[in-house]
């Protein structure tokens, strides 16, 4: 009797003193950095004032990248809409030949980084030297090549290819899931397929799309590797651009500056973040998704099959093939600019960053630790999150929820600035330049990626087994160990991979972060193709789209057979 009231108690106070430490760390992790950058923005020499900001705001260099920002974020959001609403159509809800071709290639782009698609569509699209470029001049004999990336429009262009993927995630699911009975009844009516899809279809879907609109927004407007491989060549800057060039000032007032401007990005990505949970709201009235296990109808495309087949195949084949083909071949070209020819073709390139160059060797090193240990402590930290959170009744504990979601809302660059003001000494403890510094923002950035899916994986177990493992004796740590962790190992692995896939390839916060002995690949890939040893650069990026494209294979394959359990 006494031992098991000492159980007991050692059970009931397990749970408390487990909830308080780990919202305690992460107060640390997430609150004080974050504290600490707005702290910075709004005090100086020990006193408040908002001088940063009024210069911040009496600065044409530094107006004009906001507006630059809001403006890249709309076009890109407008054309991504476009391409993406009309894919998801096509996709979805008709009888398009290779529909299932078609969703693979749209769904490229979202695996890869769009640094990474920067310097592919450069391979293409460069004024004097670009494939497509030398293409028009050769045929027409023009002075002058017709494209030029290296342009505001060049930044739309190249975001939008990488940012449609999320509107045609969000529409395609809408489309699938939406109830035909509207559909069904306005046919009935006499209304043809277009007048159904205009006045019926879209409307429904509307808050689906609205929704993949806004991530879109937040994705762009938080971006960095794109606005500074193509904008800043142009002097074309954005708010994540501008922050970095002040970060590289090297003086006290920069880093205020960037803490300002970091703030600006922050409050903004926050509005998009409440935007985005009022549209959700809204769409739960919407009742597009019946309860009833049917399916749309099928719109037959007629005589307009086979064209837009086409139309669409050889749209994929330019927007997403043709840069990353462009790439390969670069890749095994001597020097930049030359023709493609047998004799200008080499290995050399990818011996150089494999076994020559110490960058690229350091950095294959540095990214594949860096991942590996922020893959394995972000899964295990937000493993135990999700459980507190999911499968105890504790009090408060949906602050965990709010702390685990925050720094995945919020740009990298801002997230990787606090990081550097918390940690470079400001409370006795200095992680700049070091390994350490990188991994903890990448664990406070990618939590979010562990904390959702162990919860998803979590919710499925019937309190039943545990209720079992503790009249058996179990303590908590055996009850978690012994049960919960067997039945969620698909989704710890799942989880493990999605944080390992763009911590390997991450390049927003790398850039601010890393060390003379911490580069990252992403570093390595954007220092070269900055540098102007594209050829170098692309054989790099060609080695981490092979990477990324296989682990994104077992990934599927990973939660296929978690979802087929």
């Amino acid at each position: 009797m006494e031992d098991a009231k000492r159980t007991g108690v050692r059970r009931n106070l397990t749970q408390p003193i487990l909830f308080v430490s780990v919202i305690v760390l992460l107060l640390i992790l997430v609150g004080l950095p974050l504290g600490t950058l707005f702290y910075k923005s709004v005090v100086m020499q020990g006193k408040l004032t908002f001088v940063n900001y009024t210069y911040v705001f009496s600065e044409q260099r530094n107006i004009l990248p906001f507006w630059n920002t809001l403006k890249l974020g709309a076009l890109t959001v407008a054309f991504s809409t476009g391409i993406g609403v009309a894919l998801a159509w096509l996709v979805a809800r008709t009888d398009l030949p290779g529909r299932r071709w078609i969703e693979m290639a749209s769904l490229v782009p979202y695996m890869l980084p769009p640094f990474i698609g920067a310097m592919a569509w450069t391979q293409l699209l460069a004024p004097r030297v670009g494939y497509l470029n030398k293409l028009w001049t050769g045929l027409f004999h023009t002075p002058t090549a017709p494209f030029n990336l290296y342009s505001f429009s060049g930044i739309v262009w190249v975001m939008t290819m990488y940012t449609f993927p999320f509107i045609f995630i969000t529409a395609k699911g809408a489309l699938e899931r939406m109830n035909p009975s509207l559909e069904e009844a306005a046919r009935i009516a006499g209304a043809g397929k277009i007048r159904v899809l205009r006045n019926v279809t879209l409307p429904l879907v509307l808050p689906s799309i609205m929704a993949g609109m806004i991530l879109a927004f937040l994705y762009t407007i938080s971006n960095f590797g794109v606005p500074a491989l193509l904008g800043m060549r142009a002097r074309i800057y954005v708010l994540t651009t501008r922050i970095y060039l002040y970060m590289h000032d090297g003086t006290f007032q920069g880093i205020r500056l960037a803490a300002a401007l970091s703030v600006l990005l922050l409050a903004a990505a926050l509005f998009i973040l409440l935007l985005n949970r009022w549209v959700l709201s809204r769409q739960h009235g919407a009742a597009i998704i019946s309860g009833k296990s049917v399916r749309p109808a099928v719109v037959e495309l007629g005589k307009w099959r086979a064209p837009i087949a086409c139309g669409v195949v050889a749209f994929l084949g330019f927007i997403v093939i043709a840069p990353l083909v462009s790439m390969f071949l670069t890749s095994f070209i001597r020097a930049w600019g030359l023709p493609l020819r047998w004799e200008n073709l080499t290995l050399h390139n990818y011996k150089y960053i494999l076994f020559d160059y110490s960058l690229t060797k350091s950095a294959f090193l540095n990214s594949s630790l860096l991942a590996l240990t922020a893959a394995t402590v972000t899964t295990a930290f937000g493993a135990l999150l999700a459980y507190i959170s999911v499968k105890t009744k504790l009090k408060g504990r949906q602050a965990i929820d709010f702390l685990s979601t925050l720094p995945h809302a919020i740009p990298g660059t801002v997230v990787a600035l606090a990081m550097i003001l918390a940690w470079s000494g400001q409370f006795k403890l200095n992680l700049y330049n070091t390994f350490w510094i990188i991994i903890v923002a990448y664990v406070v950035r990618y939590l979010f990626y562990s904390y959702r899916n162990v919860s998803a994986s979590l919710v499925q177990i019937h309190p039943s087994l545990e209720e079992a493992a503790r009249i058996s004796g179990a303590s908590w740590m055996q009850n978690f160990r012994d049960v919960i962790v067997p039945l969620i190992r698909p989704g710890l692995v799942a989880s493990w991979l999605l944080i390992f896939m763009p911590t390997l390839r991450e390049l927003t916060m790398s850039i601010l972060l890393y060390g003379p002995h911490t580069p990252t690949l992403a570093v390595a890939a954007y220092e070269m193709q900055s540098a102007g040893y594209y050829h170098i650069a692309a054989a790099l990026a060609s080695l981490i789209v092979v990477v990324l494209l296989v682990l994104n294979a077992i990934v599927r394959r990973v939660v296929g057979g978690k979802a087929n359990a």
